[in-house]
């Protein structure tokens, strides 16, 4: 039975059983689900954000300096491919900032897994280089190479392991509880794994959660189960951190505020139909219908609901600017994802309502 840990006396607790997220059941690999779902509540005021941050950074820095008793807090990234030099870039904000072991929890799906690991381990910045260097390189994506457009087994085998390894076993002793999203294969049913699960084999969690259909098509085995992208049944895991007892919940988004997913049109359905034709009908379903979920916790967490009952002033949301998107999916361009990771640096100590110091090279590992 999993129940919020006490409060401190700014927040409130959610009435029993309700809900706030319209996300689907979750059958977690490891960790006991309940009924009672702890909900967040957004303000619409500028001033209320802005001092949640600041409470926000208050509480980070206290686990900085090691003072014990201070509120739980919870980490969630979302992916989205070479989108994820954005996450990074504000990872890495983070880590500048002395916060990389202060999280209780952090949450991710897809790029966000891989991303918030090499945060946990204190290698986000060196993580931002990996993508303008080293992800930008056809080698990883390749829209003339069909069958695997983007070669996750590169990303992990190659860049994971070798070129620009992950400090594994400070992952897996770390403070912080990792949870990686994935989608069960068959029944496009969200599962966690985490860098506590025993008998599982942790690279190939990273490999499932980031294997997108169409651009990597194939699902991954993890422990005795199949899985695909993190990111179709979970694009957003705040439930899963706040449902850990998190008091504050800082989430990273890859995408504008404004950004929805609707139904894919009947026509591209069928023009994809030799890349999917293996796809159960759940998956599918998943892939191409309206990701009703998504939407809600992006209104949400925009403030387009001006109340959410549960608790108050407590979720601090760092996002890119609304208006055309500076990257995609697949984008490599060395200079563009540069300006991502320089955009979400300056976003994230502004979340905190802090000023970020002038660093000629604020990425350097």
């Amino acid at each position: 039975m999993l129940r919020m840990a006490p409060l401190p006396s700014t927040i409130l607790a959610a009435p029993p059983g309700h809900r706030s997220f319209a996300e689907p059941a979750l059958s977690a690999v490891e960790g006991a689900q309940d009924d009672t779902v702890y909900t967040i509540m957004m303000s619409h005021t500028s001033d209320t954000h802005a001092q949640t941050g600041r409470d926000a950074w208050h509480v980070l820095d206290q686990k900085r300096r090691g003072l014990v008793g201070t509120a739980t807090i919870g980490l969630v990234v979302q992916g989205g491919g070479m989108r994820g030099v954005y996450s990074m870039g504000a990872l890495a904000a983070l880590e500048e900032m002395g916060f990389n072991q202060c999280f209780d929890h952090l949450a991710g799906s897809s790029a966000g897994a891989l991303n918030g690991a090499y945060f946990i381990t204190g290698q986000a910045s060196y993580g931002v280089e990996t993508y303008i260097h080293y992800l930008s390189k056809k080698s990883f994506v390749n829209p003339f190479r069909l069958k695997k457009m983007v070669d996750i087994d590169y990303l992990v085998d190659h860049i994971g392991k070798k070129a620009r390894p992950l400090h594994l076993p400070k992952l897996l002793s770390a403070h912080t509880t990792l949870h990686i999203s994935l989608t069960e294969s068959s029944h496009a049913q969200t599962h966690y794994v985490t860098n506590r699960t025993p008998d599982i084999d942790i690279w190939e969690a990273f490999r499932a959660t980031a294997a997108i259909p169409l651009l990597y098509n194939k699902s991954v085995k993890v422990g005795n189960g199949r899985y695909v992208d993190g990111s179709i049944s979970t694009r957003i895991p705040v439930r899963r951190v706040v449902e850990f007892g998190c008091h504050y919940v800082v989430v990273i988004l890859t995408m504008p505020h404004s950004h929805r997913i609707t139904s894919t049109h009947a026509w591209l359905q069928s023009l994809t139909w030799p890349a999917t034709r293996h796809f159960s009908p759940a998956l599918r379903q998943a892939f191409f219908g309206e990701d009703v979920a998504y939407n809600t916790t992006k209104a949400d967490l925009s403030g387009g609901n001006p109340r959410i009952s549960g608790c108050a002033n407590r979720v601090v949301v760092i996002s890119p600017k609304n208006g055309p998107e500076r990257f995609s999916t697949i984008t490599t361009d060395p200079q563009q994802l540069l300006q991502g990771a320089l955009q979400a640096r300056e976003d994230t100590w502004h979340a905190f309502g802090q000023t970020p110091p002038p660093l000629a090279n604020p990425f350097a590992a």
